[in-house]
């Protein structure tokens, strides 16, 4: 049996309780469990950082779920991501060229992520975005798995959930996805995908 690593990482605010993405989190684990092994981390709720690094070294995949602040991760997931992404554990000298030295290579990883930001500001050269898609203002997040030799699987997104929260319908398309991704085609993480996808919701979280 496989296993997966799914990490929650909300940051509980006044303005913003975590529940949507606590949400999908809780989904994810229904979903998976009779077919994966499950390891999950709540970064709010602390770690130690010896047992997150040997959760990823036993970890087929990876799935982060987070709300975007500010088109980053919260503070609480980049302060997980620098303790716990170790020089000689998930990174290590490379004779080769720039970002070749990853440790974690044969491993793969998923982002589900939910943004206040509407779908259609996405791929569409007349918006914020001026016509970039979801991945690349990700970049940051995936080029740093990237960099540490995680391979993508196709990403998750739900869109313009402070506004008009749409929490049934994300989580019927976050289950198809999931199927898709890890049940119907994927049993043993062999997904290949020749460019990243993105799950898109017109009115979503």
């Amino acid at each position: 049996m496989k296993t997966l690593l799914l990490i929650l990482g909300k940051e509980t605010k006044e303005f913003a309780k975590g529940r949507y993405n606590q949400g999908l989190f809780e989904i994810a684990v229904e979903i998976l469990k009779a077919q994966y092994e499950l390891l999950t981390t709540v970064v709010e709720e602390d770690y130690n950082i010896p047992e997150e690094i040997a959760k990823f070294k036993q970890a087929d995949g990876v799935i982060f779920q987070y709300p975007v602040y500010w088109f980053m991760m919260p503070s609480i997931l980049k302060r997980y991501i620098d303790d716990v992404y170790a020089y000689g554990e998930f990174f290590g000298h490379s004779d080769g060229s720039y970002g070749s030295g990853g440790l974690m290579n044969g491993k793969k990883f998923m982002l589900s992520t939910t943004w206040n930001a509407p779908a259609d500001v996405f791929n569409n050269p007349n918006s914020f975005f001026e016509g970039r898609s979801l991945e690349e203002v990700l970049l940051p997040m995936l080029k740093s798995h990237e960099f540490c030799g995680f391979e993508e699987l196709p990403h998750f997104a739900c869109y313009n959930v402070i506004k008009n929260p749409q929490f049934d319908a994300d989580r019927d398309r976050y289950i198809s996805h999931l199927k898709m991704v890890f049940l119907d085609s994927a049993h043993d993480l062999g997904v290949e995908v020749a460019e990243p996808l993105s799950a898109q919701c017109s009115k979503a979280h």
